[in-house]
């Protein structure tokens, strides 16, 4: 057992993917997938869209859980609905997941609502912002570690970098625009290393003449 976030590969001011598991107070369980930011070694903080399940399961019992996998089935059938698929487990007051890398339980410290003209997705969209203390981390796999996309957008663009010599401008003006759309997400999302390799990478992809 570990009450670290660093146990888990999580890094302050990073954001990760992951499955938040909730159950109401009727012992309904629900799992679905959506980002979490790491505040510190022991705080998270998770905006959440209203009308969603796991935010009127958050704010009637005050706990939720988040749990680390790379399994792209499990994101899928949580996005889906598709409950049956998922192995939950109850105990007590909360639910996990059982094939879960890790998970951690998180008691909600405030829960806030976000003001809609900083939405950078829907500015008519109620969400808010959910801070959490880590009390508890479960670690079933060694060497589990929080999914980052960020790494991912950073690997697509390092592609494009070997392609930038043999196209033609119509491909140079595309890759332009997905570096960028790249780098917006790994400034908003990565962990520090992987940003300091795409500061490179823009400058590499300059040399070669992509017009950033």
């Amino acid at each position: 057992m570990s009450f670290s976030l660093e146990s888990i590969g999580m890094e302050p001011g990073a954001r990760y993917e992951a499955i938040y598991t909730t159950m109401n107070k009727d012992g309904e369980m629900n799992a679905a997938p959506i980002g979490v930011k790491c505040i510190n070694d022991y705080d998270v903080a998770a905006r959440i869209f209203e009308g969603s399940k796991t935010l009127a399961n958050i704010k009637e019992t005050g706990l939720f859980v988040i749990n680390i996998t790379d399994n792209p089935k499990i994101y899928a059938d949580a996005l889906y609905g598709n409950l049956e698929n998922l192995e939950l487990v109850k105990d007590d007051d909360i639910a996990y997941l059982k094939n879960a890398d890790a998970y951690f339980i998180c008691l909600v410290k405030s829960i806030e609502e976000m003001d809609a003209k900083k939405d950078h997705v829907n500015e008519g969209a109620k969400s808010y912002i959910v801070l959490a203390e880590n009390i508890k981390i479960t670690i079933n796999k060694k060497g589990a570690k929080a999914l980052n996309r960020g790494l991912y957008s950073f690997l697509e663009s390092l592609v494009d970098y070997t392609r930038v010599d043999i196209i033609d401008d119509d491909k140079k003006t595309e890759y332009k625009n997905r570096f960028l759309e790249n780098e917006r997400v790994i400034e908003r999302v990565a962990e520090s290393d992987v940003k300091e390799a795409m500061a490179t990478l823009r400058e590499k992809m300059i040399e070669k003449g992509l017009d950033l």
